[in-house]
C-alpha cells in the first residue's frame, strides 16, 4: 500500500500492534526492501483521553524544512499576521463568552480560541515534552508562541480606548487636529482635550478586560486546550 503521507503512516504503524511489517524504500534513486516490526507502546492519541491507548510504534518521524525568506517575506508575514490580529480582536468578546460556555458545560471549548498565559505556559509544556515533535520544531514553536503573544499584546495596547495606551494616542491626535482646524479658521487655541472625561469609559474597559482574563485563566484550568497527539 502507498503512502500518502505522514498521518497516514502514523495510522498504519499504530494498527500493525506488535505484527511484522514490509516497507519498500526510494534510497539513492532505487528501491530498498526492510523487514521490521512495531512494538506496542502507550500512547494518548486523543486531547480529551484521561488513559494511554496501547498501539503500534516503529521509532520514526517525519523532517520538515524550516521555511526562509527576506525582508519582503518578513512583511508580507508581518501582514497577515495583522490582519489576523484584528479579526482576532474583532471577534474576542464572543469567543471569551465562548469560554465561559464551555466553562459550565453548555459547549466544548474551541482548540482554536483565546488562551490566557496559563493555557500558553501549558502548550509551551506540552510542546517540549511531546516525543514526535523534534528539537528544532518545539524551539521555533516556543519562540513562535512567545511571538504571538507579544504581538497580540501589542497591538490590543493600540485599541483607541482609555486606559490603553491607543485611547491616549487618540486622545493626542484629537488635540492636535483641534488646534489645527482652529488655527486655520483663524480662531483662538481651543486648549487641551480633558481626557479625565473619559475617565467612565477607561473603567468600563478595565473592567471588561478584567473579566476577560479571569474567565480565560478559569478556562484554561477547567477546560484546558492542549496538543492533539
Amino acid at each position: 500500500m502507498e503512502v500518502r503521507d505522514w498521518t497516514h503512516l502514523q495510522q498504519m504503524i499504530r494498527g500493525n500492534g506488535d505484527d511484522r511489517a514490509t516497507i519498500l524504500l526510494e534510497r539513492d534513486g532505487g528501491e530498498v526492501q526492510v523487514e521490521t516490526a512495531t512494538t506496542v507502546t502507550p500512547r494518548f492519541l486523543d486531547a480529551e483521553a484521561e488513559e494511554p491507548e496501547p498501539v503500534g510504534f516503529l521509532g520514526v518521524r517525519p523532517e520538515s524544512s524550516p521555511t526562509t525568506g527576506g525582508p519582503l517575506y518578513t512583511l508580507e508575514q508581518m501582514g497577515v499576521m495583522t490582519v489576523d490580529v484584528v479579526e482576532a480582536l474583532a471577534t474576542l468578546p464572543a469567543k471569551v463568552f465562548d469560554v465561559a460556555q464551555a466553562i459550565v458545560g453548555l459547549e466544548e471549548r474551541d482548540p482554536t480560541g483565546p488562551v490566557s498565559i496559563v493555557g500558553g505556559g501549558r502548550l509551551a509544556g506540552e510542546t517540549a515534552a511531546h516525543e514526535e515533535i523534534l528539537v528544532d520544531q518545539k524551539v521555533m514553536s516556543l519562540l513562535m508562541l512567545i511571538a504571538g503573544f507579544n504581538f497580540f499584546i501589542g497591538m490590543f495596547n493600540f485599541v483607541p480606548l482609555l486606559p490603553l495606551d491607543g485611547g491616549h494616542i487618540a486622545s493626542a491626535v484629537w488635540e492636535a487636529l483641534r488646534r489645527r482646524f482652529a488655527r486655520l479658521r483663524g480662531r483662538p487655541d481651543p486648549g487641551y482635550v480633558d481626557a479625565a472625561k473619559l475617565l467612565p469609559v477607561a473603567y468600563v474597559v478595565a473592567s471588561a478586560m478584567l473579566v476577560m482574563g479571569v474567565v480565560l485563566i478559569v478556562g484554561d484550568l477547567v477546560v484546558p486546550v492542549r496538543l492533539t497527539s
